[in-house]
Formats: structure tokens, C-alpha cells, sequence
């Protein structure tokens, strides 16, 4: 979806919507008119979907964030209902981004498919949609500006920017930083050249499950603002290569707002530098420890990767090549 095709929606979805409309509403996708948006007695936000349904809709468990209940009408009609759990003022945009995501990926569906896929958008948003206050570490805050470094820096300059941000799993996202195709690719961000470990996290964070894994060390340093780039840079950065497609700017924002958003203001505009880059090919006999290495009764471990013991697996040479062909 282009930026000329983005008055299909309302800036502010619930603009001109009163407390205790529901269960009336007003529509908010001119595309299709099964997507309607409301306010319960409570003024809680509400997004609902009515469509023809004979047979019952299975719902998923509701998230802290927000609530889901199905209602029956005559003629076969059914209605999911979605309650937002979280009123405050700032949510009300971001409430809008979700609603306008979903109704672009499941406007194909109908009946059961279509209640079955809105729930499952829901739950993959639930992360993006909880209320996280709690202040980002300095640990969290290299290892983001790291990812969006490389995202930028790296994956953006030999991939398109769309197909970039779907290879990137995000802070909050699966086992591995970066999946292209039959590659994927784990980045670890240190504030130091000196540094001599790098911090594995779990028994899966290198458990090979693609054809190839790699290993990629980040070296970054506080440096001048004319020598360095800040966190807010590249969140921007990755955002105007993308804002000419909604959809990809609605998973963009679903992988990087909350832990941006959980940044200090000074955070955002510290600069950094990277002084260095290192790729390790993670082979068979690479130094690691898997969940196929411990006893059955071992749920999880972290432990720390000595660099010195990894230098044999370098292969920072073929960097280009490793990430433009996997």
C-alpha cells in the first residue's frame, strides 16, 4: 500500500465516536466495510468485525492488553469483538497502526477464516500493544542499535527494504536476529574493541536451523555527533525507506516501537560508532552449547563465548558475499 492510497483510512480511526456508542460504529476501512471501530460504556476503545458465519469461531485466549468475545446476530451473522485494555491517551495511534495492519492482511479472508486470522494478528501484535514502561537497559540499548545498524547499514544495501524488514526477526522476535532464506544470522553488540566474550543466551541462540549460521560481533564506542549515529538516526533511517508501503511500515513498527519507545530520551540521542565488524561461521565444531548437549532436566542456560577461542571460524572476508547470497 502507497502513501496514495492511505486516505482509504481515517487518520484517527475513533475521530467523532462518543462513549457508550457500542454497539453501533462507524466503519474505518473504505475498502471493505466489515471493519468497524466503536466505544463501550467504559470509553474503551473497540475494533469489531461482523461477517456471515454458520459455524462456531474458536477464541483464543485474550491478552493482558486486550480482550476478545464473539456475539451472534440473526441470519447466520457473527461479530468478533476487540476491547482495548489500555486507555490512555498516547495508545489511541497506536491502537489505529494494529487496526489498519489487520484489516490490509485479512480483508481476503471470510467466515471462520476471517475471525481465525484477526485473532492470530492480534496475538502476533499483543507484544507491541502492552503498555512496556520499564527503562532500556544499556545492555538492550547497544544490542538494538546494533540490529538497526545492520539492518540499515547492511541488509538494506543488498536486499530490497521490504524484503529486508521480513528477514529481520526484531528485539522481541525468535531465535535468530536475521533469516535469509537458507542463512541466518545471530548479532551480538559489545561497547568495547577489548571486549573478550561475547553473552550466548540460551541452549537455541546457535543451534543451527538453517543450512548456515553466523555468528556477527559488533564493535561500538561513544563517538562525536559528527562521527557517530544515534538510535533515533537509525529508526529513521529504516522508516523513510519503507514508509511508502504500509504494511511493512506496520511490521516495522510492530518489531522496533516497543523497545525504541522504552529508550530515554537521551538514549535515542546518544552517538555511537562502529569501530569494528566481525562474522564467524558457525560450524559443527564451533564452540557452543546446545539443547541436544545437556541432561533432559537442564530447561535453559546462558553462558559466555570466549572470542579468542572463536578466531579459527572468522570469515569477515566473505561478509558482502554472506549477506547479498546467504
Amino acid at each position: 500500500m502507497t502513501n496514495d492510497n492511505w486516505d482509504v483510512f481515517k487518520a484517527d480511526l475513533w475521530d467523532g465516536i462518543s462513549m457508550g456508542d457500542y454497539p453501533r460504529g462507524k466503519p474505518f476501512y473504505l475498502n471493505d466495510h466489515r471493519y468497524w471501530v466503536s466505544r463501550n460504556s467504559l470509553n474503551q476503545l473497540v475494533f469489531y468485525v461482523h461477517d456471515i458465519c454458520r459455524t462456531q469461531i474458536p477464541v483464543l485466549k485474550s491478552a493482558s492488553c486486550f480482550d476478545v468475545t464473539i456475539e451472534k446476530y440473526n441470519n447466520n451473522e457473527q461479530r468478533l469483538v476487540c476491547t482495548f485494555l489500555d486507555s490512555a491517551d498516547e495508545s489511541t495511534e497506536k491502537f489505529g497502526v494494529v487496526l489498519k495492519s489487520i484489516a490490509i492482511e485479512t480483508e481476503r479472508f471470510n467466515s471462520v477464516a476471517l475471525f481465525a486470522n484477526i485473532q492470530k494478528q492480534l496475538q502476533e501484535w499483543s507484544v507491541f500493544l502492552s503498555d512496556h514502561r520499564t527503562p532500556l537497559s544499556r545492555a538492550e540499548f547497544i544490542g538494538f542499535w546494533g540490529e538497526l545498524y545492520v539492518v540499515s547499514n547492511f541488509i538494506m544495501q543488498a536486499h530490497d527494504a521490504t524484503d529486508a524488514i521480513r528477514y529481520w526477526t526484531g528485539p522481541s522476535g525468535g531465535k535468530k536476529d536475521i533469516t535469509l532464506n537458507n542463512c541466518a544470522i545471530e548479532i551480538k553488540t559489545t561497547s568495547s574493541s577489548v571486549a573478550k566474550f561475547l553473552k550466548i543466551s540460551s541452549l537455541d541462540q546457535l543451534d543451527r536451523t538453517t543450512d548456515k549460521l553466523y555468528l556477527m560481533h559488533l564493535f561500538v564506542n561513544y563517538a562525536d555527533h559528527d562521527k557517530g549515529v544515534t538510535l533515533r538516526y537509525l529508526y529513521d533511517l529504516v522508516y523513510s525507506k519503507i514508509k511508502h508501503d504500509f504494511a511493512v511500515l506496520a511490521v516495522y513498527k510492530r518489531k522496533a516501537d516497543n523497545i525504541f519507545n522504552r529508550a530515554s530520551p537521551i538514549q535515542k540521542e546518544e552517538p555511537l560508532a562502529c569501530s569494528a565488524l566481525d562474522i564467524y561461521d558457525v560450524l559443527d565444531d564451533f564452540p557452543k552449547l546446545l539443547r541436544s548437549d545437556v541432561p533432559s532436566g537442564v530447561i535453559d542456560a546462558k553462558y559466555d563465548l570466549s572470542v579468542s577461542s572463536i578466531q579459527d571460524f572468522c570469515v569477515t572476508q566473505d561478509l558482502q558475499d554472506i549477506i547479498k547470497n546467504g
